[in-house]
């Protein structure tokens, strides 16, 4: 992929403090601000994989896009964040040529995911001010056509 995270739909939510910590899903209700979702799918919560509690964000199906398709799920913080580490846990359940998880942030690729299907630590650290964070799933990014059999294992999902 590129260096810059791939264009979102629609317009980013307001910021909100990240206190109480916004990625706790527990609630059922997503996307609520500092959260936003959009691009080729929606990203949803999920019961099927939950590295706390019982509900997750799980990445949408794209499997049998024959162009390229992204989406992604973004995490706005407000300027008034003094600065730190941003951490999660992540099963990327995919394989290249047909998918791939990115993490972006301020468009900067900061992480790439591929093939993890246990829960995974990911530490990025985060200046001060205001960042766009976004998680990208993105299928067939080299528009194979047609794309070869999935691999054994691979889920096409990130959590």
């Amino acid at each position: 992929p590129g260096s810059t995270a791939p264009s979102p739909a629609g317009i980013l939510p307001p910021c909100v403090p990240l206190d109480p910590n916004p990625d706790d899903f527990e609630d059922g209700t997503f996307p609520l601000p500092p959260w936003s979702t959009g691009g080729d799918g929606e990203w949803a919560l999920s019961t099927e994989n939950a590295f706390n509690g019982t509900t997750s964000l799980k990445s949408p199906d794209l499997d049998g896009s024959t162009t390229t398709s992204v989406s992604n799920a973004t995490l706005q913080i407000c300027d008034d964040f003094l600065g730190g580490v941003l951490r999660l846990q992540a099963i990327a359940s995919v394989v290249p040529p047909n998918d791939i998880f990115a993490i972006y942030v301020d468009g900067v690729l900061a992480a790439q995911l591929v093939d993890v299907n246990e829960w995974t630590d990911v530490a990025l650290g985060l200046e001060p001010g205001p960042h766009r964070v976004d998680f990208s799933y993105q299928y067939n990014i080299f528009e194979v056509n047609p794309l070869p059999p999935s691999p054994p294992g691979r889920q096409g999902a990130v959590w």
